[in-house]
Order: C-alpha cells, then sequence, then structure tokens
C-alpha cells in the first residue's frame, strides 16, 4: 500500500491517493484538489479509482466532487451516514461563509463506525470521530499502522468545533480515544504535515 499525498487545495486542504500495487486499486481521499493534477497520477500509473471518499464534508474537502465523479462513475462515493445532513447544506459546509452556495448532493455509499473499506489485500477501518463534523472518519490500516485523520487532528492541532454541527464535548471524547490509539501510528490529515501520534500525545 502507498500514499500520494497532494497539497495546497483549497483553503490548503490536503487530497491523497491510496493505491495498492499488486492490484492497482485506489482511492481517492478528500476532494478538495482539483482533478488535474490528481488525474495525470492515477493514469500514468494505470490505476482503478474504487473510491472516492469525504472524511468529512466541508467545502475545502468536497467542492471538486462533480469532478471526480464525471472522471470515475464507477467509483462508489463514501462518506459517513450522519454526513449526508453537512454536505446537504450550505452553512454547515462552509461554502456559504466562503461566498458560495454549494450543495454536494450524490449518490453516496454511507459507511459506518467498524466498517471496512478494501483495495487489493489490504483493509482500512472506518473510525467515526465526532466533533469537526458529526460524520467525521478516519481510515486506519492497522497492519501498516497508517491512518487518514482529516479534520479530526493534524500534526499540531485539531479540527475546529465552531462551525454549524461542530460539537467540542464529542471533540474531547474523539480526541480521547485517538490518545489511547498506538503511538507508532502515522496520521495523513486534511491539513499539513504528516506526524505520529507519539509526536502528538507524547
Amino acid at each position: 500500500m502507498k500514499i500520494q499525498t497532494f497539497y495546497h487545495g483549497l483553503l490548503d486542504s490536503n487530497a491523497y491517493i491510496v493505491y495498492d500495487e499488486d492490484s492497482k486499486e485506489c482511492m481517492i481521499v478528500d476532494l478538495g484538489v482539483s482533478s488535474y493534477i490528481v488525474s495525470k497520477f492515477i493514469k500514468n500509473l494505470s490505476l482503478t479509482v474504487k473510491y472516492l471518499v469525504l472524511t468529512h464534508g466541508h467545502y475545502d474537502h468536497a467542492n471538486y466532487i462533480g469532478d471526480y465523479v464525471k472522471l470515475y462513475p464507477n467509483a462508489k462515493i463514501i462518506c459517513h451516514k450522519d454526513e449526508i445532513m453537512v454536505l446537504s447544506d450550505p452553512d454547515a459546509n462552509v461554502a456559504r461563509l466562503l461566498g458560495e452556495d454549494c450543495v454536494y448532493i450524490y449518490d453516496y455509499t454511507t459507511v459506518s463506525h467498524g466498517d471496512i473499506l478494501s483495495l487489493g489485500d489490504t483493509e482500512f477501518k472506518v473510525l467515526n470521530f465526532p466533533g469537526h463534523t458529526p460524520g467525521c472518519i478516519c481510515l486506519l490500516d492497522e497492519k501498516s499502522k497508517v491512518m487518514l485523520t482529516g479534520d479530526v487532528i493534524f500534526a499540531q492541532g485539531i479540527g475546529r468545533t465552531d462551525f454549524k454541527y461542530g460539537n467540542y464535548e464529542e471533540m474531547k471524547v474523539s480526541l480521547r480515544q485517538i490518545a489511547k490509539m498506538d503511538r507508532d501510528i502515522v496520521i495523513y490529515p486534511g491539513h499539513g504535515e504528516t506526524a505520529t501520534l507519539r509526536s502528538i500525545f507524547g
């Protein structure tokens, strides 16, 4: 399993291509980076896009979704079941705050805490850590000790809880759960650089 990072999306968001070298299956995690450079990478490696994953529904992680759906119509569009209300509300998805009136209504395949997304022989466990939004998810590959964290936690900081449907008390519970996880796990956050949980929690 390999991960390619694409930095400097909308509001400096990250997008990731996670791919299995043997099966050539991949998923694109978060869609706030233009599809142009991402699709070139996928084409160059002859990858098949199995999933388009939204770790949560905010504008800077979802706004290019239409482009990706057109490019990869056979890919399943993944989000947590509690994130539909964020994606379909321009106040909750923060688009209106930025002068836009965007809603992201698509044929989602919704997931819940504990579900599995597979790429070849690699399995990613879906972990719902609410707080930033109700349906924020992280994707954990326990074997490789890698976790894509969206805006739940960054190398230096956590996701904001002052947007619509954000909840600071839920965020505190989520962070306590993450703090109990293996300190060797490397996180790939929605903004900024990678880090280990040890570097964050000590």
